[in-house]
């Protein structure tokens, strides 16, 4: 009862300043969560992306069967491969053919216009194992051209890794505020308490029972930083997921990074853990530099 007696008195005197101190972590935990959300978003659709990129092999006209199974057999030797297939002139020109409109299209061309081709699956969307693949199909003989359908989701995802990585920098410097912040907040309530803490050492008390109040109140601030951080993110992703959902018609509250179980529990439970450690740190490190001083 003590400890919290005490912790209840500093915020009274602290007043304004300790709504400084939860308002820098409430930023810090939104931006944090901000960039965790981003990261686990753009890594679950890159995923779902993967599975739709194709690298097509066109073959020569004049390509033999035994070296189209030879190039088939080579490609299968790569460990990046997922799935590898053979299609035929024929079986292009049938597929495209179930379009009216494209039937027309093909219609105006004498004979078949398609080569025969492969498609080729891999089983980890890097931009390494797509150069190393595409470099040695551009060099084998009966190659026509080598597609590779995937060159904008790469540009999309360099775009989104400087935009990760934007938000990384400004978490780290809003982590390091948030600690300097609390810790310099909780320095001024000890110097306004100088006096009572001469007090307590005078009669005795241990550095524990001096200390402790002070830590309580970094771990308190950092509780209600992390709880409201929580209630901002929320916010904004409620907001933006309606705003979405009417633009473009997909419910981000789909995603399971964003469903009940996930978001109101473990989510919450992250951010007050996370904030409750920058209010831990930075009441420690206040005390760490005024133990020659007061104590």
């Amino acid at each position: 009862m003590r400890v919290i007696r005490e912790v209840f008195i500093n915020f009274k005197r602290s007043g304004f300043l300790s709504l400084i101190s939860i308002g820098t972590i409430i930023v810090t935990i939104t931006v944090l969560a901000g960039y965790y959300l981003i990261s686990e978003t753009v890594n679950h659709f890159m995923n779902e992306l993967q599975n739709k990129v194709e690298i097509v092999v066109f073959l020569n006209d004049n390509i033999s069967k035994d070296k189209i199974d030879n190039i088939i057999t080579e490609i299968k030797e790569f460990p990046e491969i997922s799935e590898v297939f053979f299609i035929s002139k024929l079986d292009a020109y049938q597929e495209f053919a179930k379009d009216k409109e494209m039937k027309q299209i093909l219609d105006s061309f004498e004979g078949n216009p398609f080569p025969d081709s492969i498609k080729i699956k891999l089983k980890d969307y890097t931009k390494q194992n797509i150069e190393k693949l595409t470099t040695f199909l551009n060099n084998k003989e009966g190659v026509l051209e080598v597609q590779y359908g995937g060159k904008d989701i790469e540009d999309f995802l360099n775009i989104i890794n400087v935009i990760k990585l934007i938000t990384a920098v400004a978490g780290v410097i809003f982590i390091i505020a948030s600690i300097l912040v609390v810790s310099s907040i909780i320095n001024l309530t000890i110097y306004a308490r100088r006096h009572d803490i001469y007090v307590f050492r005078m009669v005795g008390a241990t550095d524990l029972y001096i200390r402790l109040p002070f830590i309580m109140e970094g771990l308190i601030h950092g509780i209600i930083g992390g709880l409201f951080g929580w209630v901002v993110i929320y916010i904004i992703i409620k907001i933006l997921s309606l705003q979405i959902q009417k633009e473009i018609g997909i419910n981000l509250l789909n995603f399971y990074i964003f469903r009940p179980e996930f978001f109101t529990v473990r989510f919450l439970i992250g951010c007050i853990v996370s904030g409750a450690l920058l209010g831990f740190i930075g009441s420690l490190l206040s005390q760490g530099r005024i133990r020659g001083d007061y104590y």
